[in-house]
This record gives C-alpha cells, structure tokens and sequence, in this order.
C-alpha cells in the first residue's frame, strides 16, 4: 500500500498495531489507505492517501475504554514505520470481514469501510 509517496506492507503495519495493546485481538488487524476525503485527517497533513486501521477487540476487552489501545497503536505503529494513522477503530470480534477460508479479507474491510458499512 502506498501513504504520503511511500509503499509499507500492510502485514507488518498489522503485526505493529497487535502486538501495541492487549485489547488487540492478536492476528485480527487490518491496514489499507484511503482517500484523504474518506477519514479524518491529522492537521496540517496534505498526503491524498491515509493509513486506517481496523482491530478487533480481544475477548474480555469489551468494557474497557478503547482510548489507550488506539493511542498506543498510534504511538507504535508512528515510532516503527514513521507514519501516522489517520483513524484507528476497535470492533467487537468477528466484525471485520473474512474470506471463506477464514483469513480477513483486507480489501472487503476497505470497501465497507468507504462505504460507511463497517459494523461495530
């Protein structure tokens, strides 16, 4: 994928925001770009591409606050790959769309997230 003229993995992107919080469900991680007019935007950024993260909760994480867990997957995922997350959500488990394999479907989490259809 490719943020602000630069190509990053979105794997290792994934494996930075699971590893971040406990509240992460470890292996449960999506990480796309998006147009700029499509999510919040940091201030003062003009890249035309922002990094989202979609993470789902681990079990037993549904009463705690979310606020620590996304600003730690901020922090980690800023200090490993130098780039800021331009929105970062945490859903219940098995929100985020899978193949029928069972793997998650990056693509389909990215279009129901443009679309404004991603549940939580």
């Amino acid at each position: 994928m490719t943020v602000g003229g630069q190509n990053f993995y979105p794997h290792d992107i994934e494996k930075t925001a699971a590893d971040s919080s406990p509240i992460v469900r470890r292996g449960y991680v999506t990480a796309f770009s998006a147009p700029a007019g499509e999510s919040v935007c940091p201030a003062g950024e003009t890249n035309t591409e922002r990094l989202v993260i979609i993470a789902e909760r681990a079990a037993g994480t549904s009463r705690s606050d979310p606020q620590a867990a996304i600003a730690a997957i901020r922090a980690a995922i800023y200090r490993r790959h130098g780039i800021e997350a331009a929105e970062v959500r945490l859903l219940p488990a098995g929100a985020i769309p899978r193949t029928t394999s069972g793997k998650l479907a990056r693509r389909a989490c990215r279009n129901q997230y443009l679309a404004g259809q991603l549940g939580g």
